[in-house]
């Protein structure tokens, strides 16, 4: 004869256990979320603070461009936490970047003069032609960026790049560039906002430098 199973005085402990695992895993959950937004937090408020302070820098409106140029890229480097940021212009032939301004986190220096020849990076060239941002997580093997690995990113350490077209009106001026070493790193949406932020602020620099220097020349032409 088949009798039916009742619970035992254990039954309930056990199910009492499998709920506590389950809501401590979800409180875990919910700490690690909340820990998860406050650092995001944080990060943004960090790069709103830099866009405040960077808007009010003298040197950007000052024409001084060689001081405009070291406050943005350290900065920019500082407040994505990238080893490197620079500055390059595209020569009137659109065949040769020159660095205005390199800064390097690890140094704590600043440096200027590299350059980069097009017909040695055909495609990074042909990208930034397009104006289009290049966000690459991998730059050693994205097919935009890889022409630089051999001869620039492996031996700095360089994994990861993002570069924003630097813009005079409707003319491509050049780009700004931000390099990350060590793990690969995928450029968050706000961190290109930045980028692209920094790249208005070299070319507000650029204008007020040539607005404030036209009255000089426009003088010593009458002379």
């Amino acid at each position: 004869m088949h009798h039916p199973s009742f619970p035992t005085d254990e039954t309930p402990l056990l199910l009492l256990d499998e709920e506590a695992v389950k809501g401590g895993q979800a409180v875990e959950a919910l700490a690690q979320e909340n820990q998860r937004l406050r650092a995001k937090e944080a990060f943004l408020n960090r790069l709103l603070l830099a866009m405040t302070l960077l808007t009010r820098h003298r040197s950007i409106a000052s024409g001084d461009l060689p001081a405009a140029f070291r406050d943005i890229t350290r900065m920019a480097a500082r407040s994505v936490a990238v080893q490197r940021a620079s500055i390059w212009f595209l020569d009137p032939a659109r065949t040769l970047l020159t660095c205005a301004c390199i800064f390097d986190g690890i140094e704590d220096l600043h440096a200027e003069g590299a350059r980069l020849p097009a017909g040695q990076y055909p495609a990074y060239f042909a990208e930034i032609e397009r104006g289009r941002v290049i966000a690459a997580e991998d730059a050693i093997h994205d097919p935009r960026t890889r022409e630089f690995a051999q001869s620039y990113l492996l031996p700095l350490g360089i994994r990861s790049m993002l570069d924003v077209p630097i813009k005079l009106g409707d003319r491509l001026a050049g780009v700004v560039c931000l390099e990350h070493t060590g793990p690969a790193r995928t450029w968050q949406p706000e961190e290109q906002q930045f980028a692209a932020f920094v790249s208005s602020l070299v070319s507000l620099a650029v204008e007020s430098s040539e607005r404030l220097s036209q009255p000089q020349s426009q003088a010593e032409h009458r002379a």
